[in-house]
């Protein structure tokens, strides 16, 4: 691919490739950047931190994708890459030691941060992606099992800031997850409860609206449902939009909840929450 054609180079292109297509900054201090002749590329620069570290994004336009890591102290090690098609993708592990190899595993005490991916401007044919699921978003891959001790850093479609949540593999723990109509609250039920969707596959409607009608409420009163979607915690709006899109539900095994608010399972003796 042509990047100086697909970002309009012409005249006086030279100069312009040393424009800066990225810029990385932690806590306000900028850290590393991009240039049209460094794509493709990966950059890794390493920070101290001691407490909550803020990471931004610009791009060429002026347009921050500011995330926020949790309060820790040590060191921030982040790989940010930048492909052909102008699709960034980026992550981070914070330890207390000054050095981590690339691949290497997340020990105790350590996290890891996936940022959500966005595209530079003029990227070719970025797809659409509001209300898509976490596979579509590049958050979690087929395949790959993200770990437990890896946070995802979240950007809201609609008023564009961000939130961090944990995630965990329904197949592996063999259990539906519903969340509430708040968004608030991901309830767990284990799959030998009647009714309850076995991950990957569609849900028997007579038996699925059986069991939502014999689901507790939630803390904040609202009800679980099996397509009600993940919200954002900012301003509420849909984020995985499962009642837009009903066709990936089955298909996001992965479910989400807050670091703040743990999950909610439904015991499969008693039927009593816990």
């Amino acid at each position: 691919m042509d990047l100086r054609r697909l970002l309009g180079r012409g005249k006086g292109a030279t100069a312009r490739e040393n424009e800066r297509l990225l810029i990385v900054r932690v806590n306000e201090q900028e850290v590393a950047s991009v240039r049209l002749e460094d794509i493709p590329c990966e950059i890794t620069p390493r920070v101290q931190i001691d407490g909550s570290a803020t990471i931004e994004f610009e791009d060429a336009a002026g347009i921050v994708h500011r995330h926020h890591a949790p309060d820790a102290s040590g060191w921030l090690h982040l790989s940010v890459r930048v492909h052909s098609n102008l699709g960034c993708q980026a992550d981070a592990v914070i330890t207390a030691a000054p050095t981590h190899g690339a691949g290497s595993i997340i020990g105790d005490g350590e996290y890891g941060l996936r940022f959500q991916p966005f595209f530079l401007p003029s990227a070719p044919n970025a797809p659409a992606l509001h209300g898509r699921g976490m596979f579509a978003r590049g958050l979690h891959f087929s395949g790959l099992v993200t770990p437990a001790n890896v946070l995802l850093s979240c950007e809201c479609d609609h008023c564009a800031r961000t939130f961090t949540v944990r995630s965990f593999h329904a197949g592996f723990s063999e259990t539906s997850y519903f969340y509430s109509a708040s968004g608030r609250y991901t309830l767990l039920v284990d799959a030998t409860i009647k009714g309850a969707p076995a991950p990957l596959s569609e849900p028997n409607p007579q038996s699925l609206a059986s069991l939502e009608a014999r689901l507790p409420p939630s803390p904040d009163g609202t009800r679980f449902g099996y397509y009600n979607p993940f919200r954002c915690p900012h301003c509420s709006a849909p984020y995985v939009n499962f009642t837009a899109y009903p066709e990936q539900r089955a298909g996001e095994y992965y479910g989400l909840y807050f670091p703040d608010v743990p999950p909610i399972r439904l015991e499969k003796e008693t039927g009593e929450i816990s």
